[in-house]
């Protein structure tokens, strides 16, 4: 498995000829108002990805991106979709084929078998990750879950996970504009979060996702860390880690 990784959340995944996007997003301009402005380059990629399958964590657009579903699902494409979402995503998409999984059901395709598993969201709404496996590779993506007390469970009936992907940004978020109550809580994990969650998965490296693109200073707070910090919580936890900058893709080790 190839595995490559793409703005903020997104990643595309090559198995056996087939491409997988998880949580591809290039357009993040509807959240202009509590994001602010991209620090960096916004990766482009729809132009020139054509995907096999299409999987998305849940439907906040940093994550959802119906453009990217337009340009990039191929015409025998499909979407694999969490059932909790269907009736929202059946509003949102249609002439596609969808693929709707219940939670810890499998579907297998082309040596490829995709599985949504617990996930919560920071803001109450519906929201899985995700673990796909070829014949060598199994990752897991957690979009942008809070801490919660299934990564145990998960750890055990999962195992084998090579690579977990966990937002790292331990963002307190402002969206009283959008109508929610303001609340100093995270609504994502933060750095030493997601490292004890790979760590109770028991995969051999976490992978770093949902950080360093975006900050406003009253609606969109993540909790800032280097190198060191990396280092330091790593080592502290006994978790292994790699850093995917956008458009790298993973040489392993």
């Amino acid at each position: 498995m190839e595995i490559q990784k793409l703005n903020w959340a997104g990643i595309q995944l090559t198995s056996n000829n087939k491409t997988i996007l998880i949580d591809a997003a290039e357009d993040f301009s509807y959240y202009k108002p509590v994001l602010g402005d991209a620090v960096e380059q916004v990766m482009k990629f729809s132009d020139y990805v054509l995907a096999d399958y299409i999987l998305f964590t849940h439907l906040h657009l940093d994550h959802f991106d119906k453009g990217v579903i337009k340009k990039c699902l191929k015409r025998d494409g499909k979407l694999i979709v969490y059932s909790e979402l269907e009736a929202l995503v059946r509003k949102l998409v249609d002439d596609v084929e969808i693929i709707f999984l219940n939670r810890d059901e499998t579907f297998s395709e082309n040596g490829i078998t995709f599985k949504p598993v617990f996930a919560m969201d920071g803001i109450g709404e519906i929201q899985s990750s995700w673990i796909v496996e070829d014949e060598t590779t199994k990752i897991f993506h957690g979009g942008d879950t809070i801490w919660h007390n299934q990564f145990w469970k998960l750890g055990k009936e999962n195992e084998n996970i090579d690579y977990a992907f966990l937002p790292v940004n331990g963002v307190v978020v402002n969206f009283e504009i959008i109508g929610l109550e303001y609340s100093p809580v995270p609504a994502s994990l933060d750095l030493k979060e997601a490292m004890a969650a790979a760590h109770l998965l028991h995969a051999k490296k976490m992978i770093p996702i949902h950080y360093g693109l975006f900050a406003h200073e009253k609606c969109y707070i993540p909790q800032l860390f280097d190198d060191q910090d990396l280092k330091n919580v790593s080592k502290e936890i006994g978790q292994e880690y790699v850093i995917l900058k956008d458009g790298e893709i993973l040489v392993e080790s």
